[in-house]
C-alpha cells in the first residue's frame, strides 16, 4: 500500500500541483488515514490468530496450521486423543495445500478400531481429494477411501464413514491451485463402530464389537440405520410380509418395501455390501472399479479392475448357485490393469489396453494401499483360454503390419489406450470375427477419434475408414451392441474441449458396422463419463451412474446436475423412437467405474450393475428388471409406453407385440405403430455440419451448405446430397481431418496410406495452432501452411522429470512420477490416483520422490516421507519413504533418529550446534546465516539446507546480491545485463561509453522520459545513468529532473577537446532540479560526426519504488515582431479567401434557382393533355376561393401546376362569346404548409404564393 501511495503522490505533484494547491490539505488528511488504517489492519491479536498466538504483530501458528491468521491447515501432525475433530479451517480451504493427520491413539492392550466419519464434505470434484489409509503411511495395509466432491444429504452411511482396524490411520488432503470450496469436518473415535451420529455407536440399534455392529433383529446396515422391513412390507395392503431376511413380496409386488408394481420395471439389490444386510454370494472378490463384466454361458466373468491391492485378474460368478470362483492365471504373466476393454470369443477372453500396475515400489507396484498404483497405459493384447477353474494366458500383441490392412496411425501393435470400449461383431458375407475398439485416450495422441478393428483370426490390427458424422466420445464412454438394429451405440465420455481443458459429453452416436458410418442421435439430458450401459432388451439401452461433474465454479448455478461427482441417475434410451426416458426410481447408489451386463437365468430380462467407486471401492450389485411382456398390454397407449419399463413394444392389428418379433426393418411399416409420436428432427445439427458426409449423416441436405431440407437448396439444386453415399466415395479432406483432435494425431496422418511418402503433395492434414484444429492440406495455401508450420511438441507422457514436464505446459504428478497433458488429468487419474500434482515450481535437478526434499520441514509435509537424522545434533539428515514406525524397505534408520510427524529440536542444517534452548549458536559456518542457518549470507548464493554450500557472488563489483539458486547477479545499476553484470542491455537502449565504464541511457533532445523503477525485477537497483549531447549549436539547453523519492544526483560534462569528465553538480537532491546551460558557455552541436559536448547524469543512492522524469530540451526564443507580422498576414489572407468564397456561393445559388425554374417551365410545357369532364349547375356565382380542377406537383414536390376552370367575360351582353363561355387557366404555384392563424382570421389550408 505504501508503494501505491508514493506513486500517487509523485503523479499528483507533477501534474496537479499548480492547479489544485487548495486540495493539498485534504489529500494529506486522506493519506494519513489510509496509512493509519493499513498499520492497524496489519497488526495481529490473539483473537485474529485462529489457530495460533500473536507475537511481534505476527501470528505464530500451532502445529498443523498455516496462513496469515493461522486459518488453514498445513503440514503433518500426530493426533493421540481417543476422539476428535479434523477440519481444514474456517471458511473455504486454501488452494495449493497439503495437510496430513496421523491418528495414533495409545495401544492398550491391543490396537483399537478407529471410526472416521464425514460430517460435512465439499471439495472440487476430481481435483481436490482426501485420502484415508488404514495404517501409519501411504503404503499402509489398505487404502480405505479417496473422497472428492460434495457429500449430499441422505448419503449412504457405508460411503461416508470407514473403520481403520490397524490401530492407526493416516488422513491426507490435497488441493490444487485453481478452485476452493467449503471444505470438510471429519470426526474420529477409537473403540467405535459406524453410526448415523458421531456421538453414538451403531445408531443406538445395536452393539459395537471390535469396530463391527451387531444389529438388533429389526435393523440392518453397517451402522444399523436401516429397518429390516421398511413400512412393515406394506402388509396392511397385502403386498408382502416381514421375515428374518427382510420383506417377502407377493408375485404382483416388488421393492424393498413391496410397494411397487412388479408389472413395471423395477430396481433391486442382487447383493449388498458386507454388513448392509441381505444374502451375499460366497467368496465375493475384492471391491473394484474400472473392470469388465462379461457373459460367459450362464455365468459372469469379472475381468481386471482397480482394487487398491493385489488381486486375481479373473473371477467367475455362477448365477445359478450365487457364488464366486477365483480363476487361476496360468501361462504367461498378465499384470493387473484397469480401464481396459475385453470381450468373449468362444472360450477365450481377449483383453486390450488399459492402465497397467507399476513394478516400482515408490509408485505402488505390488503394494497395498497406494492409490492408482502409478501404472502406464499399454497396447497389449492378451488372449486367455477359459478352463473350469483357470485361464491360460498368452500375449498376442501384433509385432508386424499386414500389407492388406491399414494400421492405426502406423502402429502395427495397436495404440496405447485407456478408457476405450470393445465390441465383438461379425463382418461381411463370411461373418469374419472382429473386435471393434472405440475411441479412448492415448498418452501420445490425446483423446482418440479412431475405430480400430482387431481381426481375431489373423491377429492383425486395422483402422476403420469411417464416414458420416465426426463422432467423438474420448475416455470413459460406453459402447453397446443392439441385436435388433445391428448397430453399436456409443454414449457420452470425457472429451477434449481445448489443449488445456476437458469436459464430459452427453452425445449419443450410432455406428453401422458394415458401412462404417457414424450418425448423431439425440443427446442425453446430462453429460457423464465412467458410467455403464447395456441393452436390457432389444431396442432399449439402460445407462447408469457416472461422473457428471463439469465446472465447479458454475455448475451449482447453471445446472446442479453437473455438480455431482458421482451420479446415481439411470436413463433408458428407446432406439426405435430415438427418445431418452428416465428409468424407474431405484435405490440411491451413486458410483463411477461400474460394469453392466445382462444377468442370465432370470424369469424376466434383468441387467446387473456391479461394483464401482464412490469415494470407496464397492463390491455390491444392483439389478434392474424390465416390466411384464408386451402381450400383457391391452391398449395402444400402454403398449407404446413400455420403453420406460425397459421393453420395446409396437402396436399392430390391435395387439401389442415385442419389437424383436417383427424385426427392425418391419417396425417402420405403415401398418405398425412403434412410437407415440415420430422421432423429433433436430435441425440444429444441420447448422453445425461443415461437410457433406456429416450433413447427410444428420438427415440433412447438402448443396454447398447444410440445409434442414432439400427444399431449402435454391442454389446448386443439381448437386443435392441427402445420403452419405451421394457425397462421394472418398469424402473430403476436411471431413477426414476433422476427426483428429490433437496435433500428434493430426501429424501422424500426414499421408493417405501407410506406405506413402512424406512430400507436401501427399500430406492430407496439418495442425493449425491458431484455430487449434486439424485442417486439410488440399490447396496451395494449405500446403504452404504445412511447410511453414512447426512440428508438435513432445508428448507429455515422454517427459520423465518434473522440470522438463512443467516446462512444456504439462502436469507433473509427483506421487506417481508421471507427466500428463493438461486436458487429460481426469483421464489419467480417474479414481484420484495422483496424490499431488503441479504445473510449476519444480527444481532443475533430476531427483524425484522423497529424496528431492532437502529439509526436514519440506520432508515432513509430504505424507509418504519421513526424516532420518544423522545423529550429529546439527539438523542434517535424509528424507526417506516411510511411515510413523520406520522407513520402508530397503531403507534403514534407527528408531530414535526417525521423525515422521515432527522434526528434531535442533535445526541448524549442519552448520552449527544448539544451546540448551535449542537455538543455533551464531555465527553459522559455511557462510550461512539465519536463526536456523538456512539462508546464505549476503552476496552469496547456494543452498545451505542440510549441509549445503554457499558461494560468493561474482558480479564485477556491480551488484551486492545474486540469485540464491543460480548465482545470477542482481545488478545494482539499471542497464547492466549478463549473469555477471558484464554487459549492457542494448535491447532497451543502454549503451557503453568509449571513455567511461558503465552503461548509459541515451536521452533524445526535446523529449521528456519517465522511468518507472517499481517492478519486481527492479527491487535490487540503486543507480541509473543517463547521457545527452545537445545538437543545436545556437540554442541554450534546459535540463530538468524530478524524482518521486529520495535520490542523489551527479551531473558532469565532457567536451571534444577534453575527454576527461568535469563535475558540474555533485551530490544534489534530484527531487526537483532544473538548470539552463547557456550556449555561450558550452559548445553545442556536431562536427565530423563527433558531438562537441556530452552531459552525463548519475542518479544513485535510491531504493525502489522510484519514478524519474528527465529531459534535455533546446527550444529557440520566440521573435514577437516576426510572430505578429506572420499572424496579421495570415489573418488578412484568410478574410480575402472567405469573401471570395462567399461571392462564389451567391453566384452559384442564383444559377441554381434559374436552372430549377427553367426545368419546371419545361416540365409544364411538355406535360401531356387530357380530358376533364366538368358538371355545371345552374345558379349564381358562388363566393369564396375557386377550387382547382387539377394540381400537378413538379419533380421536387415544392411547386405544382394549378389548373382552374374560368368563365370568359360576356362584355355586358349577357352571354358568352361565340367560341364558348368557359376556359381552362393554368399557373405555376409553390406548395406551402398549413398555417394556424389567429381565431378571428379565416383559415386557408392551401395557399399559393
Amino acid at each position: 500500500m505504501v508503494e501505491s501511495l508514493q506513486m500517487f503522490l509523485f503523479l499528483f505533484k507533477s501534474k496537479y500541483r499548480r492547479k489544485c494547491s487548495w486540495f493539498s490539505p485534504f489529500l494529506c488528511s486522506v493519506l494519513i488515514v489510509l496509512l493509519f488504517c493499513n498499520g492497524v489492519l496489519t497488526k495481529c491479536s490473539d483473537h485474529n490468530c485462529v489457530k495460533g498466538v500473536c507475537k511481534n504483530d505476527t501470528c505464530v501458528c500451532n502445529e498443523g496450521w498455516q496462513g496469515p491468521e493461522c486459518q488453514h491447515c498445513g503440514g503433518k501432525i500426530k493426533l493421540t486423543e481417543l476422539s476428535g475433530i479434523i477440519t481444514d479451517g474456517a471458511g473455504n480451504y486454501s488452494v495449493s495445500t497439503q495437510c496430513s493427520w496421523l491418528i495414533s491413539p495409545p495401544v492398550v492392550p491391543s490396537p483399537s478400531p478407529i471410526r472416521i466419519r464425514l460430517e460435512s464434505f465439499a471439495t472440487e470434484c476430481g481435483w481436490d481429494h482426501m485420502y484415508v489409509y488404514d495404517g501409519d503411511s501411504v503404503r499402509a495395509e489398505k487404502l480405505l477411501a479417496v473422497f472428492s466432491g460434495v457429500l449430499e444429504e441422505g448419503e449412504s452411511g457405508w460411503t461416508s464413514q470407514v473403520i481403520a482396524r490397524s490401530g492407526s490411520a493416516l488422513i491426507h488432503f490435497f488441493s490444487d491451485d485453481a478452485y476452493a470450496m467449503e471444505g470438510f469436518n471429519v470426526t474420529y473415535a477409537t473403540y467405535s463402530c459406524p453410526s448415523n451420529d458421531h456421538r453414538t455407536n451403531c445408531s443406538n440399534h445395536g452393539e459395537c464389537e471390535e469396530g463391527t455392529c451387531r444389529c438388533e433383529p429389526d435393523w440392518i446396515g453397517v451402522a444399523c440405520d436401516h429397518p429390516l422391513c421398511p413400512d412393515n412390507c406394506n402388509a396392511e395392503y397385502g403386498s408382502g410380509q416381514c421375515t428374518s431376511h427382510g420383506c417377502e413380496c407377493t408375485p404382483s409386488r416388488t421393492g424393498s418395501d413391496c410397494s411397487k408394481d412388479s408389472s413395471q420395471g423395477s430396481w433391486g439389490w442382487e447383493w449388498k455390501e458386507e454388513g448392509e444386510g441381505g444374502d451375499r454370494p460366497e467368496n465375493t472378490p475384492p471391491a473394484a472399479a474400472g473392470h469388465s463384466l462379461l457373459v460367459y454361458g450362464d455365468d459372469l466373468l469379472r475381468i481386471g479392475g482397480e482394487t487398491f491391492s493385489q488381486a486375481e485378474f479373473v473371477f467367475r460368478y455362477n448365477t445359478a448357485k450365487r457364488g464366486w470362483t477365483t480363476m487361476e492365471a496360468r501361462g504367461e504373466l498378465l499384470a493387473p490393469r484397469f480401464a481396459h476393454s475385453s470381450i468373449i470369443y468362444g472360450n477365450e477372453i481377449i483383453v486390450y489396453g488399459g492402465v497397467v500396475a507399476s513394478d516400482e515400489p515408490d509408485r505402488g507396484g505390488g503394494l497395498a494401499g497406494v492409490e492408482g498404483r502409478g501404472g502406464e497405459v499399454t497396447n497389449e493384447v492378451w488372449r486367455g483360454m477359459i478352463d473350469a477353474e483357470s485361464v491360460q494366458w498368452r500375449n498376442v500383441t501384433p509385432t508386424a503390419c499386414s500389407p492388406h490392412y491399414r494400421p492405426p496411425l502406423g502402429h502395427c501393435g495397436g495404440l496405447h489406450l485407456s478408457g476405450h470400449t470393445a465390441v465383438l461383431v461379425h463382418l461381411g458375407k463370411t461373418k469374419k470375427p472382429v473386435m471393434l475398439v472405440f475411441f479412448g485416450h492415448s498418452p501420445h495422441y490425446g483423446y482418440m477419434h479412431l475405430v480400430q478393428e482387431y481381426y481375431i483370426d489373423e491377429g492383425i490390427w486395422s483402422v476403420a475408414v469411417t464416414r458420416g458424422w465426426p463422432a467423438r466420445a474420448g475416455f470413459g464412454h460406453t459402447a453397446a451392441y443392439d441385436d435388433l438394429s445391428r448397430r453399436v451405440y456409443v454414449h457420452a465420455g470425457l472429451v477434449s474441449e481445448s489443449e488445456a481443458t476437458q469436459a464430459p459429453s452427453a452425445a449419443l452416436y450410432e455406428y453401422e458396422i458394415e458401412t462404417r458410418i457414424w450418425r448423431p442421435l439425440p443427446s442425453a439430458p446430462t453429460p457423464r463419463y465412467l458410467h455403464s450401459a447395456v441393452f436390457v432388451a432389444p431396442g432399449v439401452m439402460l445407462v447408469y451412474g457416472g461422473n457428471s461433474h463439469n465446472d465447479s465454479a458454475v455448475a451449482t448455478v447453471s445446472n446442479p446436475a453437473t455438480a455431482k461427482c458421482f451420479s446415481g441417475a439411470a436413463l433408458l434410451y428407446d432406439v426405435r423412437c430415438q427418445q431418452w426416458l428416465p428409468a424407474p426410481i431405484g435405490p440411491l447408489s451413486a458410483r463411477i467405474g461400474s460394469a453392466a451386463s445382462v444377468l442370465p437365468l432370470q424369469d424376466r430380462r434383468t441387467a446387473i450393475i456391479y461394483a464401482g467407486f464412490d469415494g470407496r471401492l464397492r463390491s455390491d450389485a444392483l439389478k434392474f428388471t424390465v416390466g411384464d411382456k408386451c402381450s400383457s398390454r391391452s391398449d395402444e397407449a400402454a403398449c407404446l409406453n413400455t420403453a420406460q419399463y425397459g421393453l420395446a413394444c409396437v402396436w399392430k392389428q390391435d395387439s401389442c407385440i415385442a419389437i424383436e418379433e417383427i424385426g427392425w426393418k418391419d417396425s417402420f411399416d405403415s401398418s405398425v405403430k412403434a412410437c407415440v409420436a415420430p422421432p423429433v428432427f433436430d435441425d440444429r445439427r444441420c447448422a453445425s455440419a461443415e461437410y457433406c458426409e456429416s450433413c447427410a449423416a444428420a438427415n440433412c441436405a447438402w448443396c454447398g451448405a447444410c440445409m434442414a431440407s432439400s427444399h431449402h437448396c435454391v442454389r446448386h439444386s443439381h448437386q443435392i446430397a441427402v445420403s452419405v453415399e451421394e457425397c462421394g466415395s472418398g469424402g473430403s479432406g476436411g471431413e477426414m481431418c476433422a476427426r483428429y483432435h490433437s496435433c500428434a494425431a493430426c501429424h501422424a496422418h500426414l499421408h493417405r496410406h501407410p506406405h506413402g511418402s512424406e512430400e507436401l503433395s501427399q500430406r492430407a492434414c496439418y495442425w493449425d495452432y491458431d484455430s487449434v484444429k486439424c485442417r486439410p492440406a488440399n490447396t496451395t495455401t494449405d500446403i504452404r501452411s504445412v511447410a511453414a508450420a512447426s512440428g508438435c511438441n513432445a508428448a507429455c507422457a515422454t517427459l520423465t522429470t518434473c522440470a522438463n514436464c512443467t516446462a512444456e505446459e504439462c502436469i507433473w504428478c509427483a506421487s506417481t512420477g508421471r507427466c500428463v497433458d493438461k486436458n487429460a488429468y481426469g483421464a489419467s487419474f480417474p479414481l484420484g490416483g495422483c496424490r499431488a500434482w503441479s504445473t510449476n515450481g519444480c527444481t532443475s535437478n533430476h531427483v524425484t520422490g522423497c529424496a528431492a526434499h532437502v529439509s526436514c520441514a519440506s520432508c515432513r509435509a509430504e505424507p509418504a516421507c519421513g526424516w532420518c537424522d544423522d545423529g550429529a545434533g546439527g539438523g542434517r539428515g535424509i528424507c526417506l519413504p516411510g511411515g510413523e514406525r520406520r522407513p520402508h524397505h530397503p531403507h534403514i534408520c534407527p528408531h530414535r533418529r526417525w521423525h515422521f510427524t515432527h522434526c528434531p529440536a535442533c535445526q541448524c542444517n549442519g552448520h552449527a550446534i544448539c544451546d540448551s534452548e535449542n537455538r543455533c549458536i551464531q555465527p553459522c559456518a559455511a557462510r550461512a546465516v539465519g536463526d536456523h542457518c538456512d539462508v546464505c549470507a549476503p552476496a552469496h548464493w547456494g543452498s545451505p539446507l542440510n549441509g549445503g554450500v554457499c558461494q560468493p557472488c561474482e558480479c564485477n563489483a556491480q551488484a551486492i546480491s545474486c540469485a540464491a539458486d543460480t548465482g545470477r547477479c542482481y545488478c545494482s545499476t539499471k542497464g547492466l545485463a549478463g549473469d555477471r553484470c558484464d554487459k549492457c542491455d542494448n535491447t532497451n537502449h543502454y549503451h557503453a561509453d568509449l571513455y567511461n565504464k558503465g552503461c548509459y541511457y541515451d536521452l533524445a533532445v526535446d523529449y521528456q522520459f519517465t522511468f518507472n523503477l517499481s517492478k519486481k525485477e527492479d527491487r535490487h537497483l540503486s543507480a541509473i545513468n543517463f547521457r545527452n549531447a545537445p545538437v543545436k549549436p545556437d540554442v541554450d539547453a534546459d535540463f530538468s529532473i524530478t524524482c518521486s523519492a529520495h535520490a542523489r544526483m551527479n551531473l558532469t560534462v565532457r567536451t571534444r577537446t577534453d575527454p576527461a569528465e568535469r563535475t558540474l553538480f555533485s551530490d544534489v537532491n534530484c527531487t526537483n532540479f532544473r538548470y539552463k546551460f547557456a550556449k555561450s558557455e558550452h559548445a553545442f552541436g556536431v562536427e565530423d560526426n563527433v558531438t562537441l559536448t556530452t552531459f552525463f547524469v548519475y542518479v544513485y543512492d535510491f531504493r525502489p519504488p522510484l519514478w524519474i522524469q528527465i529531459s534535455f530540451s533546446q527550444y529557440p526564443k520566440l521573435n514577437l515582431q516576426q510572430f505578429f507580422i506572420t499572424f496579421s498576414s495570415c489573418f488578412l489572407l484568410l478574410l480575402l479567401v472567405a469573401a471570395a468564397l462567399w461571392k462564389i456561393k451567391q453566384k452559384y445559388d442564383l444559377y441554381r434557382r434559374r436552372q430549377r425554374l427553367f426545368v419546371e417551365m419545361e416540365q409544364m410545357a411538355s406535360r401531356p393533355f387530357s380530358q376533364v369532364c366538368v358538371e355545371l349547375e345552374r345558379g349564381g356565382a358562388g363566393a369564396g376561393v375557386p377550387a382547382p380542377v387539377a394540381l400537378e406537383p413538379c419533380k421536387w414536390g415544392r411547386a405544382a401546376v394549378l389548373s382552374l376552370l374560368v368563365r370568359l367575360p360576356t362584355g355586358g351582353t349577357g352571354r358568352a362569346p361565340p367560341l364558348g363561355g368557359l376556359a381552362v387557366a393554368s399557373a405555376l404555384v409553390t406548395l406551402g404548409h398549413h398555417h394556424h392563424d389567429r381565431a378571428d382570421r379565416p383559415r386557408n389550408h392551401n395557399q399559393c404564393k
